[in-house]
């Protein structure tokens, strides 16, 4: 299992960015890579919120709420993760350090296809993760901090 993770520090109100966190149908509001994003079903927050989306690469998936703490952050399963991943996992968790509020992010995820999964994960999905996470967690410092969107961040992807 292949396990990311990375964190950044946001010159916001710990409240704003639970707000921003807690829209879970809103993330192409400032996610870079995601063009739209949307609520299943009736549930708005908590546990079984779900939302699909469409990634600017073309590809749609679907995530589930499996962990939600109110005002820290939540956990979710990724649905149709794009091939070769699966059993894709991720979480969002909201905190002060420093008078900062800072949000970490964790993936993990296995590989289909054996060992040439693991060298495909090897050579190239860890780094396209890895930076779509940077990505995301820069998105989300601008819109907290200037509501300039998530142009810049997607300027500033790699």
């Amino acid at each position: 299992m292949r396990v990311l993770s990375e964190q950044v520090e946001i010159n916001a109100p710990a409240q704003a960015v639970w707000e921003v966190l807690a829209d879970f149908g809103g993330v192409a509001d400032w996610a870079p890579y995601m063009r739209k994003s949307h609520l299943i079903g009736d549930l708005q927050s908590g546990i079984g919120t779900r939302r699909g989306m469409r990634h600017a690469w073309g590809f749609r998936f679907e995530e589930s709420v499996t962990e939600w703490n109110e005002g820290d952050g939540y956990s979710f399963d990724v649905f149709r993760a794009p091939f070769p991943m699966k059993d894709v996992k991720e979480s969002w968790i909201a905190g002060r350090d420093n008078g900062l509020s800072t949000v970490s992010t964790r993936v993990t995820y296995e590989m289909h296809l054996g060992p040439v999964g693991r060298i495909l994960d090897w050579m190239m999905v860890r780094f396209i993760v890895q930076r779509e996470m940077r990505a995301g967690l820069r998105g989300l410092k601008q819109y907290l901090e200037t509501g300039a969107g998530k142009s810049i961040a997607l300027q500033h992807a790699d």
